[in-house]
Protein backbone atom coordinates (compact mmCIF):
# COMPACT_ATOMS: atom_id res chain seq x y z
CA UNK A 1 0.00 0.00 0.00
CA UNK A 2 1.22 3.43 -1.13
CA UNK A 3 2.00 5.84 2.29
CA UNK A 4 -0.15 8.85 2.46
CA UNK A 5 1.43 12.05 1.15
CA UNK A 6 3.76 10.44 -0.63
CA UNK A 7 2.85 8.32 -3.13
CA UNK A 8 3.41 9.66 -6.45
CA UNK A 9 0.23 7.87 -8.45
CA UNK A 10 -1.82 9.68 -5.79
CA UNK A 11 -0.73 13.33 -6.20
CA UNK A 12 -0.22 15.97 -8.34
CA UNK A 13 2.91 15.50 -11.04
CA UNK A 14 4.98 18.62 -9.95
CA UNK A 15 6.17 19.94 -13.12
CA UNK A 16 6.56 23.70 -12.79
CA UNK A 17 7.34 25.26 -9.75
CA UNK A 18 4.59 27.19 -7.62
CA UNK A 19 4.70 30.31 -6.42
CA UNK A 20 3.68 31.47 -2.90
CA UNK A 21 0.16 33.82 -2.92
CA UNK A 22 -0.21 36.28 -0.46
CA UNK A 23 -3.21 34.91 1.42
CA UNK A 24 -6.49 36.80 1.17
CA UNK A 25 -8.31 38.99 3.80
CA UNK A 26 -10.52 36.17 4.17
CA UNK A 27 -8.40 33.35 5.11
CA UNK A 28 -6.26 35.55 7.29
CA UNK A 29 -9.12 36.06 9.64
CA UNK A 30 -9.67 32.02 9.65
CA UNK A 31 -5.77 32.28 10.90
CA UNK A 32 -6.87 34.86 13.20
CA UNK A 33 -8.42 31.46 15.36
CA UNK A 34 -5.71 29.86 16.11
CA UNK A 35 -2.66 31.71 18.81
CA UNK A 36 -0.11 33.03 16.69
CA UNK A 37 2.90 31.11 17.49
CA UNK A 38 0.48 28.59 15.49
CA UNK A 39 -0.14 30.17 12.51
CA UNK A 40 2.47 29.72 10.22
CA UNK A 41 1.81 25.55 10.67
CA UNK A 42 -2.06 26.69 9.43
CA UNK A 43 -1.10 28.69 7.00
CA UNK A 44 0.91 26.15 5.38
CA UNK A 45 -1.81 24.04 4.78
CA UNK A 46 -2.92 26.88 1.58
CA UNK A 47 0.76 24.94 -0.06
CA UNK A 48 0.60 21.12 1.38
CA UNK A 49 -2.69 19.77 -0.54
CA UNK A 50 -4.78 20.88 2.00
CA UNK A 51 -3.36 18.09 5.09
CA UNK A 52 -2.18 18.03 7.73
CA UNK A 53 0.21 15.56 8.67
CA UNK A 54 -0.54 13.04 11.97
CA UNK A 55 2.44 14.54 13.76
CA UNK A 56 1.87 18.11 13.14
CA UNK A 57 -2.28 17.31 14.55
CA UNK A 58 -0.02 15.69 17.46
CA UNK A 59 1.69 19.16 18.09
CA UNK A 60 -1.62 21.57 17.52
CA UNK A 61 -4.07 19.19 19.82
CA UNK A 62 -1.32 19.06 22.27
CA UNK A 63 -0.56 23.26 21.79
CA UNK A 64 -4.18 23.77 21.86
CA UNK A 65 -4.86 21.28 24.63
CA UNK A 66 -7.82 20.00 22.81
CA UNK A 67 -9.04 16.60 21.32
CA UNK A 68 -9.36 15.47 17.65
CA UNK A 69 -12.90 16.97 17.30
CA UNK A 70 -12.32 20.58 18.69
CA UNK A 71 -8.87 20.85 16.26
CA UNK A 72 -11.25 19.59 13.69
CA UNK A 73 -13.59 22.08 14.50
CA UNK A 74 -11.67 24.90 14.37
CA UNK A 75 -10.08 23.73 11.35
CA UNK A 76 -13.65 24.25 9.44
CA UNK A 77 -13.39 27.88 8.65
CA UNK A 78 -9.88 27.29 6.62
CA UNK A 79 -10.87 24.41 4.95
CA UNK A 80 -14.31 27.09 3.79
CA UNK A 81 -11.88 28.98 2.42
CA UNK A 82 -11.70 26.40 -0.37
CA UNK A 83 -14.74 26.88 -1.37
CA UNK A 84 -16.28 27.89 -4.71
CA UNK A 85 -19.90 28.57 -5.26
CA UNK A 86 -20.91 31.03 -7.93
CA UNK A 87 -24.09 29.30 -7.96
CA UNK A 88 -25.74 28.97 -4.29
CA UNK A 89 -22.82 31.94 -2.51
CA UNK A 90 -23.10 28.92 0.34
CA UNK A 91 -19.39 27.97 1.25
CA UNK A 92 -19.35 24.37 3.01
CA UNK A 93 -16.26 23.17 5.02
CA UNK A 94 -15.57 19.83 5.95
CA UNK A 95 -12.26 18.11 7.25
CA UNK A 96 -11.80 14.14 7.13
CA UNK A 97 -9.69 12.24 9.30
CA UNK A 98 -7.68 9.16 8.39
CA UNK A 99 -7.55 5.58 9.38
CA UNK A 100 -3.96 6.03 10.94
CA UNK A 101 -4.48 7.24 14.59
CA UNK A 102 -1.19 7.38 17.14
CA UNK A 103 -1.03 6.91 20.47
CA UNK A 104 -1.54 10.93 21.38
CA UNK A 105 -5.23 10.24 19.22
CA UNK A 106 -4.01 11.99 16.64
CA UNK A 107 -5.00 11.38 12.73
CA UNK A 108 -3.80 12.66 9.32
CA UNK A 109 -6.22 15.41 8.58
CA UNK A 110 -7.39 16.45 4.78
CA UNK A 111 -9.59 19.72 4.23
CA UNK A 112 -12.40 20.00 1.95
CA UNK A 113 -14.87 22.69 0.40
CA UNK A 114 -17.85 22.55 -2.26
CA UNK A 115 -17.22 23.21 -5.68
CA UNK A 116 -19.67 25.02 -7.79
CA UNK A 117 -19.77 25.17 -12.17
CA UNK A 118 -20.61 28.09 -13.34
CA UNK A 119 -22.77 27.69 -16.51
CA UNK A 120 -23.64 23.70 -15.71
CA UNK A 121 -26.04 21.51 -13.91
CA UNK A 122 -26.33 21.25 -10.14
CA UNK A 123 -25.71 18.06 -10.52
CA UNK A 124 -22.03 18.85 -11.95
CA UNK A 125 -21.25 20.15 -8.15
CA UNK A 126 -18.59 18.40 -5.76
CA UNK A 127 -19.70 18.29 -2.21
CA UNK A 128 -17.53 19.48 0.74
CA UNK A 129 -17.88 16.31 1.87
CA UNK A 130 -16.78 14.47 -1.25
CA UNK A 131 -13.79 16.67 -1.87
CA UNK A 132 -12.51 16.37 1.61
CA UNK A 133 -13.45 12.56 1.14
CA UNK A 134 -11.88 12.33 -2.31
CA UNK A 135 -8.36 14.41 -1.22
CA UNK A 136 -7.80 11.33 1.47
CA UNK A 137 -8.29 8.88 -1.08
CA UNK A 138 -6.24 10.34 -3.30
CA UNK A 139 -3.52 10.62 -0.66
CA UNK A 140 -3.19 6.89 -0.12
CA UNK A 141 -5.86 7.07 2.91
CA UNK A 142 -7.50 3.69 3.42
CA UNK A 143 -10.58 5.17 5.27
CA UNK A 144 -12.40 7.87 6.72
CA UNK A 145 -12.44 7.30 10.31
CA UNK A 146 -13.89 11.08 11.99
CA UNK A 147 -16.03 13.31 9.48
CA UNK A 148 -16.39 17.12 10.67
CA UNK A 149 -18.78 19.59 8.60
CA UNK A 150 -20.32 23.35 8.87
CA UNK A 151 -23.04 21.87 8.11
CA UNK A 152 -25.44 18.96 8.49
CA UNK A 153 -24.85 16.30 5.49
CA UNK A 154 -27.58 16.17 2.56
CA UNK A 155 -29.17 13.33 1.71
CA UNK A 156 -26.61 12.93 -1.38
CA UNK A 157 -23.79 12.93 0.30
CA UNK A 158 -25.06 10.45 3.45
CA UNK A 159 -25.84 8.02 0.44
CA UNK A 160 -21.70 9.06 -0.64
CA UNK A 161 -20.41 8.49 2.79
CA UNK A 162 -22.50 5.58 3.10
CA UNK A 163 -20.33 3.64 0.17
CA UNK A 164 -16.90 4.08 2.34
CA UNK A 165 -15.55 1.16 3.29
CA UNK A 166 -15.38 2.45 7.05
CA UNK A 167 -18.94 3.92 6.87
CA UNK A 168 -20.39 1.44 9.65
CA UNK A 169 -17.39 2.74 12.04
CA UNK A 170 -17.19 6.38 10.52
CA UNK A 171 -18.33 8.89 13.45
CA UNK A 172 -19.76 12.61 12.13
CA UNK A 173 -19.00 15.56 13.93
CA UNK A 174 -21.25 18.71 13.59
CA UNK A 175 -20.87 22.48 15.59
CA UNK A 176 -23.37 22.36 18.66
CA UNK A 177 -25.37 25.25 17.46
CA UNK A 178 -26.31 28.13 20.33
CA UNK A 179 -23.38 26.59 22.51
CA UNK A 180 -21.46 29.03 24.61
CA UNK A 181 -17.96 27.02 24.50
CA UNK A 182 -15.98 27.50 21.69
CA UNK A 183 -15.66 25.21 18.99
CA UNK A 184 -18.20 22.63 21.00
CA UNK A 185 -19.85 20.00 18.24
CA UNK A 186 -22.28 16.98 18.50
CA UNK A 187 -21.13 13.35 17.90
CA UNK A 188 -22.82 10.79 15.79
CA UNK A 189 -22.36 7.69 14.59
CA UNK A 190 -23.05 7.83 10.90
CA UNK A 191 -25.18 4.91 10.56
CA UNK A 192 -28.00 7.36 12.83
CA UNK A 193 -28.15 9.48 9.75
CA UNK A 194 -28.88 7.04 6.87
CA UNK A 195 -31.51 4.30 8.61
CA UNK A 196 -32.17 1.62 6.70
CA UNK A 197 -29.39 2.16 4.52
CA UNK A 198 -29.09 1.11 0.97
CA UNK A 199 -25.94 0.18 -0.33
CA UNK A 200 -23.48 -2.72 -1.98
CA UNK A 201 -24.49 -5.40 -0.05
CA UNK A 202 -28.15 -4.67 -1.65
CA UNK A 203 -26.71 -5.54 -5.22
CA UNK A 204 -24.81 -8.31 -3.87
CA UNK A 205 -21.49 -6.59 -3.59
CA UNK A 206 -18.72 -6.81 -1.43
CA UNK A 207 -18.24 -3.17 -1.90
CA UNK A 208 -16.10 -0.57 0.11
CA UNK A 209 -14.57 2.92 -1.62
CA UNK A 210 -10.98 3.61 -0.50
CA UNK A 211 -10.86 -0.15 0.32
CA UNK A 212 -7.32 -0.39 -1.53
CA UNK A 213 -8.45 -4.23 -2.79
CA UNK A 214 -10.83 -2.70 -4.88
CA UNK A 215 -8.34 -0.21 -6.69
CA UNK A 216 -5.82 -2.65 -8.18
CA UNK A 217 -7.09 -3.23 -11.64
CA UNK A 218 -5.09 -4.48 -14.31
CA UNK A 219 -6.11 -2.51 -17.42
CA UNK A 220 -3.90 -1.04 -20.22
CA UNK A 221 -4.26 1.16 -23.25
CA UNK A 222 -6.43 -0.40 -26.33
CA UNK A 223 -5.16 -0.65 -29.84
CA UNK A 224 -2.72 2.58 -30.82
CA UNK A 225 -1.16 3.44 -27.72
CA UNK A 226 2.49 2.28 -27.05
CA UNK A 227 2.08 -0.07 -23.55
CA UNK A 228 5.13 0.91 -22.99
CA UNK A 229 5.94 4.82 -23.58
CA UNK A 230 2.11 6.46 -23.43
CA UNK A 231 2.12 10.04 -23.66
CA UNK A 232 2.66 11.66 -20.52
CA UNK A 233 -1.16 12.45 -19.79
CA UNK A 234 -2.74 9.13 -21.29
CA UNK A 235 0.21 7.24 -17.87
CA UNK A 236 -1.54 9.54 -15.69
CA UNK A 237 -5.43 8.78 -16.78
CA UNK A 238 -4.51 5.09 -16.76
CA UNK A 239 -2.66 5.23 -13.13
CA UNK A 240 -5.96 6.90 -11.80
CA UNK A 241 -8.06 4.57 -14.10
CA UNK A 242 -6.57 1.73 -12.61
CA UNK A 243 -7.07 2.83 -8.97
CA UNK A 244 -10.65 3.93 -9.43
CA UNK A 245 -13.48 1.95 -7.21
CA UNK A 246 -16.32 0.67 -9.63
CA UNK A 247 -17.55 -2.50 -8.13
CA UNK A 248 -20.61 -2.66 -10.11
CA UNK A 249 -20.69 -4.82 -13.94
CA UNK A 250 -22.76 -3.42 -16.45
CA UNK A 251 -23.97 -5.80 -19.21
CA UNK A 252 -20.15 -4.78 -21.05
CA UNK A 253 -17.89 -5.20 -17.53
CA UNK A 254 -16.49 -2.47 -14.84
CA UNK A 255 -16.48 0.85 -15.46
CA UNK A 256 -13.44 1.66 -14.43
CA UNK A 257 -11.81 5.26 -15.33
CA UNK A 258 -9.47 8.00 -14.68
CA UNK A 259 -9.00 11.26 -15.82
CA UNK A 260 -5.85 13.74 -16.11
CA UNK A 261 -5.73 16.91 -16.44
CA UNK A 262 -3.23 19.27 -17.66
CA UNK A 263 -2.41 23.49 -16.10
CA UNK A 264 -0.92 26.08 -18.36
CA UNK A 265 1.86 26.02 -16.11
CA UNK A 266 2.20 21.91 -17.20
CA UNK A 267 1.21 20.09 -14.03
CA UNK A 268 -0.71 17.35 -14.48
CA UNK A 269 -3.59 16.02 -11.69
CA UNK A 270 -5.53 12.63 -11.67
CA UNK A 271 -8.59 11.71 -10.46
CA UNK A 272 -10.55 8.31 -10.49
CA UNK A 273 -14.11 7.07 -10.86
CA UNK A 274 -15.83 6.78 -7.61
CA UNK A 275 -19.04 4.64 -8.14
CA UNK A 276 -21.95 4.20 -5.84
CA UNK A 277 -24.32 2.30 -5.44
CA UNK A 278 -27.06 4.72 -5.63
CA UNK A 279 -25.62 5.90 -9.12
CA UNK A 280 -26.34 9.54 -8.99
CA UNK A 281 -24.34 10.21 -6.06
CA UNK A 282 -20.81 8.45 -7.71
CA UNK A 283 -18.15 11.12 -8.19
CA UNK A 284 -16.96 11.35 -11.56
CA UNK A 285 -13.17 11.54 -12.18
CA UNK A 286 -13.30 14.73 -13.50
CA UNK A 287 -15.09 15.88 -10.48
CA UNK A 288 -12.18 13.89 -8.29
CA UNK A 289 -9.57 15.43 -10.36
CA UNK A 290 -10.56 18.86 -10.49
CA UNK A 291 -11.73 18.92 -6.89
CA UNK A 292 -7.86 17.66 -5.81
CA UNK A 293 -6.32 20.46 -8.59
CA UNK A 294 -8.26 22.76 -6.18
CA UNK A 295 -6.71 21.72 -2.96
CA UNK A 296 -3.44 21.47 -4.37
CA UNK A 297 -2.85 24.78 -5.80
CA UNK A 298 -2.41 28.01 -3.66
CA UNK A 299 -5.18 29.77 -2.91
CA UNK A 300 -5.91 33.21 -4.65
CA UNK A 301 -3.48 31.51 -7.96
CA UNK A 302 -5.49 31.42 -11.36
CA UNK A 303 -4.51 28.17 -12.98
CA UNK A 304 -6.15 27.24 -16.51
CA UNK A 305 -6.82 24.04 -17.61
CA UNK A 306 -5.54 23.29 -21.30
CA UNK A 307 -5.57 19.71 -21.84
CA UNK A 308 -7.43 16.58 -20.37
CA UNK A 309 -7.76 12.85 -21.21
CA UNK A 310 -9.97 10.24 -19.74
CA UNK A 311 -8.78 7.33 -19.76
CA UNK A 312 -11.63 4.27 -19.22
CA UNK A 313 -13.04 0.72 -20.38
CA UNK A 314 -15.80 1.19 -22.24
CA UNK A 315 -18.99 0.18 -20.83
CA UNK A 316 -22.63 1.02 -20.67
CA UNK A 317 -21.70 3.39 -18.11
CA UNK A 318 -19.27 5.82 -20.10
CA UNK A 319 -18.07 9.00 -18.83
CA UNK A 320 -17.63 10.74 -22.21
CA UNK A 321 -20.63 12.66 -21.76
CA UNK A 322 -20.68 13.84 -18.03
CA UNK A 323 -16.57 14.80 -18.33
CA UNK A 324 -17.15 16.88 -22.07
CA UNK A 325 -20.24 18.60 -20.21
CA UNK A 326 -18.13 19.60 -17.22
CA UNK A 327 -14.84 20.40 -18.80
CA UNK A 328 -16.53 22.25 -21.29
CA UNK A 329 -18.18 24.61 -18.60
CA UNK A 330 -15.12 24.81 -16.35
CA UNK A 331 -12.20 24.97 -18.86
CA UNK A 332 -14.33 25.88 -22.43
CA UNK A 333 -10.56 25.72 -24.53
CA UNK A 334 -9.58 22.72 -23.54
CA UNK A 335 -8.86 19.75 -25.58
CA UNK A 336 -10.32 16.34 -24.50
CA UNK A 337 -8.33 13.10 -25.53
CA UNK A 338 -10.23 10.10 -24.98
CA UNK A 339 -8.02 6.30 -24.47
CA UNK A 340 -9.84 3.47 -24.46
CA UNK A 341 -8.83 0.91 -22.12
CA UNK A 342 -8.95 -3.09 -21.95
CA UNK A 343 -8.52 -5.59 -19.22
CA UNK A 344 -5.24 -7.35 -19.50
Amino acid sequence: MPTPHTDPMHAAIPVAARTEQTASPAWQQALSAFPEALQPTIDHIRLSRGVLAHSVVTHLMATLRCDLGALMMRLLPIAQQYAVVPVSHYPVGAVAAGTDMQASGARSLYMGANFEFSSAALSSSIHAEQCAINNAWLNGQTGVAVLAISAAPCGYCRQFINELASSQDLTVLLPMRGSTVAYAYNERPFTTLLPEAFGPKDLGIDGGLMNPALGQHHIGFSDGVDQHNPPALAAAALAAAAASYAPYPTDTGHAYAGVAIQLDDATIFAGRHGENAAHNPSLSPLQSALAFMHLNKPLGLTRTVVRAALAEVPTKASQVGVTTATLSAYAPLATLAYYALKQL
